[in-house]
């Protein structure tokens, strides 16, 4: 066999391949030897079929089976040879197929990128420390405190900035809503009854709840603020929205006491001390998991910035779209319109192919780390994997495994679970110094 291969751009490669006649007759003798053994011809015992009525009544179909087994076993045997890093075949072409039993045909191959693995043991990261502080503490405390807490009507005073408020309120630029005007606003920007807003100088629009201060319950007023330079719809900054605003109720806020009471609500059985001592546990771990996912991100930007090399263009293309469609599907339960949606269709897709470049690029480079570490994924990770989606979506295991089979999943499995090794590596091999932490005016932030 004779195989010739040229590189193209995008990583693809042209690969042209001659077949010994001596093999084409080989594999076409196995063949009609095995057509004889199993076809059924009237008047003939399984097996006694001639040979030459053989070969006449099922040419085509031994003529086919020759043809696509020789371009299975040939083109695997040629990528072997000349020891390709093959993705996929994307077409084959030009198949000639002489009465002298010669065989050439030319095949498109999509190929790993070529490049140079970086140093990739020692990495430098810089992390913060899992510490926890007492006020960090006594925030998560408070938080759930604010979560039990209960609220009572204030009826003999005017709202006052810090109040908790309930209002209906609708509002109008130039005469119109303001979700008619800017579709991508939404309707939330528009009106609302009986919303439930804290009065600071940064809910809702700068100026809105101090336009509110002095109302009493039943009262309404209206007034006019100006959209911040910062809104992220396009053409709303500076404009004059209209508010009409009545105020239905001004609400106080009942904290329960910081007592081993209320911390037996949250956990039972437990004291306050208790509580606290959970608290930092939890704040502890918390603060582990999101180092360990820093260092990981740190990681891939250096080893992203330490290669430059091609990409598969069809991989690209098939990612993009992949998280177009993940995109779309989050802002629809999110209750965006498709129409907002198409609206920011051209920043959405350009997003999109970043972040997919970035992903494709760096599963190549995790994959070369994992093969030169010699690191593996066994079969039963694989079946764990597939056991645990199968429990969440309440399927039987064996119909997960023939769904995400018939999809060709299992290989996405395999590949995400290798690359996550190849990264655990990394962060176990990593180089940690601790960075410098800026003065805060809040200890907890």
């Amino acid at each position: 066999m004779n195989a010739v291969v040229e590189p193209l751009p995008n990583c693809l490669a042209t690969l042209r391949v001659e077949v010994d006649p001596e093999k084409v007759i080989q594999v076409r003798e196995e063949l009609v030897r095995d057509f004889g053994k199993n076809v059924r011809v009237p008047g003939f015992r399984q097996g006694k079929v001639p040979r030459a009525m053989v070969e006449r009544r099922f040419a085509k179909q031994i003529r086919e089976e020759l043809e696509g087994r020789l371009l299975r076993e040939t083109s695997r045997e040629a990528i072997r040879d000349k020891k390709l890093r093959v993705l996929q075949i994307s077409n084959v072409e030009d198949v000639q197929f002489g009465e002298d039993n010669k065989l050439s045909y030319t095949a498109t191959l999509v190929t790993h990128p070529d490049f140079e693995l970086p140093v990739y043991k020692g990495l430098g990261v810089q992390l913060g420390t899992a510490e926890v502080t007492d006020a960090e503490i006594g925030e998560s405390i408070d938080s759930l405190r604010e979560q039990a807490s209960d609220f009572t009507d204030v009826p003999e005073r005017a709202a006052e900035m810090g109040d908790y408020v309930v209002v209906d309120y609708a509002g109008a630029i130039d005469g119109q809503p303001v979700h008619e005007v800017f579709p991508k606003a939404g309707k939330p920007l528009t009106a609302n009854d009986d919303f439930w807003i804290k009065m600071t100088d940064e809910a809702f629009f700068p100026g809105f709840c101090s336009a509110l201060v002095g109302l009493k319950p039943g009262e309404g007023k209206e007034f006019d603020v100006e959209v911040p330079a910062d809104f992220p719809v396009e053409g709303m900054p500076g404009k004059q929205i209209h508010y009409r605003v009545t105020l239905k109720a001004i609400k106080a806020r009942q904290l329960p006491e910081l007592d081993d009471a209320f911390a037996g609500t949250v956990i039972k059985g437990k004291t306050l001390a208790e509580l606290r001592e959970i608290a930092r546990e939890e704040l502890t771990r918390q603060k582990q998991a999101g180092l360990e996912a820093d260092k990981r991100r740190q990681i891939m930007r250096q080893l992203l910035a330490s290669v430059e090399c091609e990409l598969p263009a069809v991989l690209l293309r098939s990612e993009t779209q992949r998280m177009v469609n993940e995109i779309v599907t989050e802002n629809r339960s999110r209750g965006v319109t498709d129409e907002v949606i198409k609206g920011s269709e051209k920043e959405l897709v350009g997003a999109a192919a970043q972040n997919a470049r970035e992903k494709v690029k760096g599963t190549f480079i995790l994959t070369r780390i994992a093969e030169a570490e010699g690191l593996k994924v066994e079969s039963g990770e694989i079946y764990g994997r597939v056991a645990a989606m199968a429990e969440r979506y309440q399927m039987t295991f064996e119909k997960m495994f023939k769904e995400l089979d018939k999809r060709n999943a299992l290989d996405e499995i395999r590949q995400e679970l290798l690359s996550t090794k190849a990264l655990d590596f990394l962060a176990v091999n990593a180089s940690v110094s601790e960075a410098l932490q800026a003065p805060a005016e809040n200890p907890a932030a």
